[in-house]
């Protein structure tokens, strides 16, 4: 089971260990009536969020580098390209976002929807996949 509540319209999720986008979401009534659509073989699929088909999509190295983020070992952190006019994200070993001290903002960041959202409300733009990711 995932919290919904948690998630946004373009975030990711694993269905059956399968990387796929959100597309849509259902957040009304009780557990077992809140629906994730997400786009699977050209078409829009709905499950239940309490369903054991879904689970969180875990940050890994290889996940960041899809992402576009690059491992600088002088310094020891992740690093994703800064867009002009806006801030650049950088993760320390753990995966959490460090402000311009090199202080953890956040703890406890383990899931892409988690980076996927304070991506989007630092630099405005949404975290997408630099290549062509397996689905």
């Amino acid at each position: 089971m995932i919290n919904i509540e948690q998630f946004r319209i373009g975030n990711y999720v694993l269905v059956d260990s399968k990387l796929r986008k959100i597309c849509s979401l259902n957040n009304n009534g009780n557990e077992e009536e809140k629906l994730i659509g997400f786009e699977q073989d050209g078409d829009v699929q709905f499950e239940s969020a309490a369903s054991d088909r879904l689970e969180n999509v875990k940050i890994t190295d290889q996940l960041l580098v899809l992402l576009g983020f690059t491992f600088h070992p002088h310094f020891r952190l992740w690093q994703h390209q800064r867009p002009e006019k806006t801030y650049s994200i950088e993760l320390d070993n753990d995966y959490f976002p460090l402000d311009f001290a090199h202080h953890p903002i956040v703890q406890h960041m383990l899931h892409l929807h988690q980076l996927q959202n304070l991506f989007f409300s630092i630099q405005g733009t949404e975290l997408a996949f630099q290549q062509k990711h397996q689905s």
